[in-house]
């Protein structure tokens, strides 16, 4: 999974959540879910136990999704005979989860959603994404470069946050974790910092409009194109023939 083109699996992943949120079933949430999980494990490098911490919050949402949609519908608990959707003054169609199908369904979903997102985020990397965002998605570089310092700012952020702990220390002082007397300081050499890069890309020449190289090339194969087809094509074939 690693070897697809980063900007292309996001685009087919979000097609993906789309047309998974145009209908309730259960049996291809399951199936995109465990297909996901799959090739996320699969994938080399992949650090199974974060996965597995990274899943939690969404078998534990999963949960909870499921136990409301059971005992908690509308038309109280153990009710499965009550009505699955109602209809507003305002003709909004509101799912009542009062039935194990139904709360099946809703749990279903959001491990599916979960799935979709673990594999995006344990196979890709995120300056390679970017280099995709744009040279295939034409994402201007201006924004571009952006988001990678600004990714690239939050270990340095978390390194002022323990140095200025550390010194707070040495000199005897108590502070919190969100304490202003650890805070202040922090906020101030992250600004600092932030002016040095702004200062260092506008020497360097950066400018938006210029024509600019690239640090690599981020290639578009034929894999990219057949996963980017073949995964909602797999999808649309499942959400047709099981029901």
């Amino acid at each position: 999974m690693r070897s697809i083109n980063p900007g292309v699996k996001l685009a087919t992943l979000i097609v993906a959540s789309l047309m998974l949120s145009l209908t309730y079933n259960v049996a291809v949430n399951v199936a995109v879910c465990l297909a996901c999980l799959v090739a996320t494990v699969a994938t080399s490098g992949v650090n199974r136990r974060r996965l597995a911490l990274a899943l939690l919050p969404f078998f534990l949402t999963a949960l909870a999704f499921f136990t409301t949609g059971l005992f908690f519908g509308a038309g109280g608990a153990g009710n499965a005979e009550a009505v699955g959707v109602s209809t507003s003054v305002f003709g909004q169609r509101t799912l009542l989860a009062t039935d194990w199908t139904t709360a099946m369904q809703l749990a279903s979903r959001v491990l599916a959603y979960g799935g979709l997102g673990m594999l995006f985020a344990f196979t890709s990397n995120a300056f390679e994404l970017v280099m995709s965002l744009m040279q295939q998605f034409r994402l201007p570089p201006k924004f571009a470069y952006g988001i990678l310092a600004a990714y690239h700012f939050f270990p340095v952020v978390r390194e002022e946050f323990g140095t200025v702990g550390a010194a707070l220390k040495v000199r005897g002082v108590k502070a919190g974790p969100f304490s202003t007397r650890r805070l202040l300081p922090m906020l101030a050499h992250a600004l600092e910092r932030s002016e040095s890069l702004a200062m260092a890309m506008e020497s360097r020449g950066f400018e938006n409009d210029a024509p600019r190289r690239v640090a690599f090339r981020v290639p578009l194969r034929a894999r990219d194109v057949a996963f980017a087809l073949g995964v909602p094509a797999a999808i649309a074939a499942g959400l047709m023939l099981v029901r």
